[in-house]
């Protein structure tokens, strides 16, 4: 008789138990997501759309490439998810950024941010992502920069700015003494992108014992370059190290050449490597130098093929769109680590971690989520990027320019 309550009771209480938890599993499969998504800032417009194409396109490709697997595994689902991309315009803005990214959180509704490719811009929008609380995954911004906002909830993979600047005197350590430049010209756009870069410069310059004939910076967006022509001109500058927007750059060297002034080294950031920079200038492009964050002969998974698609749609190489493509391939390596969609989690997932097999390679984020990456220096030559740092002399020897056009 007490076997048979005993029994009773035992089938009371898992009766009871199956039809508490019931409900929980079912509202827990319910409440599953149908997708994962994630918001970026891009510069749709204005004078930096062209960077922001590429970088576009990378993200396009890259979610495509996660989707096309089934997409995202999330464990406290038990299921993947498929990634839905949301773009917003900055508008190329300081203040774009900002305002693009809360759109995105506030209208969009997004899981998780990814960057524009502009610092300034990239600040704006990561101070939003603070306020709610949203992982934030930058590229294209400088480290050093990031580093001081002591941001909880954003990520940067790049180099800084100061080590940006070595560049172009580790190549001037490497020429004869007679073609070393004598009275360089340092120009950077006015704004916090330039002012990194500009001090990073500054500092190796003193460190190799280089003066600046001409140091001076320029509004962005900038029509008529001839007052700063001029007085290179009359200063005898026989070397130009740059930094601004793709529409800025070909606006400058277009009015070079309109009054006949070259220098035999000039060296850019960031406006004269994009695709249309080298089709909107073609042969006038040769000898210039630009930096450039991945190329798809480095040996990592995918590379080869992801430049080769790239070249097939427009019919040239890219600089930047290996970063790019890390970013969103980085952040869902990160989801499944966390085995959520919790940005605090995933966050803590990037936070410190290390990420192998990406579009950049191995990647290792240190305890404030920055990752560093050493940028490249490549002069064009008939339409092709040829490499003068590091110094390849196997591949190829850096040509200076004449003196006119």
């Amino acid at each position: 008789m007490l076997r048979k309550k005993s029994l009773m009771w035992l089938g009371l209480i898992l009766l009871v138990l199956a039809v508490s938890v019931a409900p929980f599993a079912g509202a827990s499969a319910a409440s599953a997501p149908k997708e994962i998504v994630i918001g970026a800032i891009n510069s749709l417009t204005g004078m930096n759309a062209m960077t922001g194409a590429e970088q576009k396109w990378a993200y396009e490709q890259s979610v495509a490439d996660i989707n096309e697997k089934g997409g995202v595994f999330v464990k406290e689902y038990n299921k993947k998810l498929p990634i839905k991309l949301i773009f917003a315009d900055d508008k190329s803005m300081d203040d774009g950024g900002s305002a693009a990214m809360e759109r995105l959180i506030k209208l969009d509704k997004i899981d998780f941010a990814l960057s524009s490719n502009v610092t300034r811009i990239n600040l704006g929008a990561a101070v939003v992502c603070e306020k709610y609380k949203v992982y934030f995954g930058i590229v294209t911004s400088w480290l050093d920069l990031v580093e001081k906002q002591h941001f909880k909830w954003t990520s940067d993979m790049f180099t800084s700015a100061f080590e940006a600047g070595h560049a172009p005197f580790l190549v001037w350590e490497g020429l004869p003494k007679e073609q070393r430049p004598k009275k360089p010209a340092l120009m950077v756009t006015d704004n916090q992108d330039g002012q990194g870069l500009g001090d990073g410069i500054r500092g190796f310059a003193k460190q190799y014992g280089y003066t600046f004939a001409v140091d001076e910076p320029y509004p962005q967006g900038t029509k008529d370059f001839s007052s700063y022509i001029l007085k290179w001109k009359a200063s005898g500058v026989d070397a130009l190290l740059w930094l601004g927007s793709p529409t800025d750059g070909i606006t400058l060297l277009r009015q070079m050449k309109e009054q006949n002034v070259r220098f035999p080294y000039t060296h850019g950031w960031r406006g004269l490597w994009p695709t249309e920079f080298i089709k909107a200038m073609g042969k006038d492009a040769d000898y210039i130098i630009h930096d450039g964050f991945w190329a798809e002969t480095l040996p990592f998974p995918g590379a080869k093929e992801l430049g080769e698609k790239f070249r097939k749609q427009f019919g040239r190489d890219s600089v930047s769109i290996g970063l790019s493509y890390a970013n969103p391939q980085i952040l869902a390596m990160a989801i499944e680590r966390a085995g959520s969609l919790e940005s605090a989690k995933v966050r803590d997932a990037i936070f410190g971690g290390e990420f192998k097999g990406t579009m950049m390679g191995d990647v290792k984020y240190n305890a404030q989520g920055l990752c560093y990456k050493p940028l490249l220096g490549l002069q064009w030559w008939n339409g092709q990027r040829m490499p003068v740092f590091p110094s390849m002399p196997k591949v190829w020897t850096i040509k200076m320019a004449p003196t006119s056009w």
